[in-house]
């Protein structure tokens, strides 16, 4: 009877942990932050340090610790556009690795394949991470209207159109915004304006096979 009472307070001390543990771990995190629409002004909410902790003290809060590396990737983006230089910067560098050992944790986190992608594209547009990570923002969230904008960009701006399948995922969310989002028609537009000589002819060619009334809204 002894060693089963040792196990049950072995079993509630075990549970009063994680509860203290995952109460300091709210009580720390930041306000749940979405992907910005718009890729062109990409900003962090928080212009602070991020706490790197919860990992630590709720290892089973992984949303948490998204939401964390989702703004750490945020600023560092923000300062990339910025200035180029910060790149290169172990700031960057960190925003990068805190996005991989989240996503080793949580694979099916949209958000954080889109922010490793535009992280990576700012060291270097042709490092095949870049088309990987975007390709798993269509896998785990195929027909996510929050993050087309994003995609069409990222896709059009670092010829990752060059490769088939993604052309055709690509594709799909053109054409769900011009048949069903249209409120979201400004993005292609803002894609295809920032695109490369590649992007620009798939975007020309998409839209004008779907609507052929709004492609010359595309060249402004």
């Amino acid at each position: 009877m002894s060693r089963f009472r040792i196990l049950l307070t072995a079993l509630a001390l075990t549970i009063g942990f994680y509860a203290t543990a995952s109460a300091i771990a709210e009580m720390t995190a930041l306000q749940r932050t979405a992907f910005p629409a718009d890729a062109a002004k990409i900003r962090s909410p928080w212009a602070g340090d991020v706490p790197s902790l919860l990992a630590t003290l709720s290892p089973f809060r992984s949303e948490l610790e998204s939401n964390h590396a989702l703004i750490t990737a945020l600023q560092a983006i923000e300062s990339g556009r910025q200035k180029s230089a910060t790149v290169r910067s172990a700031e960057h560098a960190d925003a990068l690795g805190r996005v991989r050992q989240t996503l080793s944790i949580s694979p099916y986190n949209p958000e954080l394949w889109l922010a490793l992608a535009l992280l990576q594209a700012q060291r270097d547009p042709h490092d095949p991470v870049v088309v990987e990570a975007l390709k798993m923002t269509y896998f785990t969230a195929p027909n996510d209207a929050r993050l087309m904008p994003v995609r069409l960009d990222i896709a059009g701006r670092f010829d990752a159109l060059a490769i088939p399948d993604v052309r055709d995922l690509v594709r799909n969310d053109v054409q769900l915004i011009m048949t069903r989002r249209p409120e979201l028609k400004p993005a292609i537009v803002s894609a295809y304006r920032r695109a490369s000589d590649i992007g620009k002819s798939f975007f020309l060619d998409a839209v004008q096979s779907i609507d052929p009334s709004f492609a010359p809204t595309l060249r402004g």
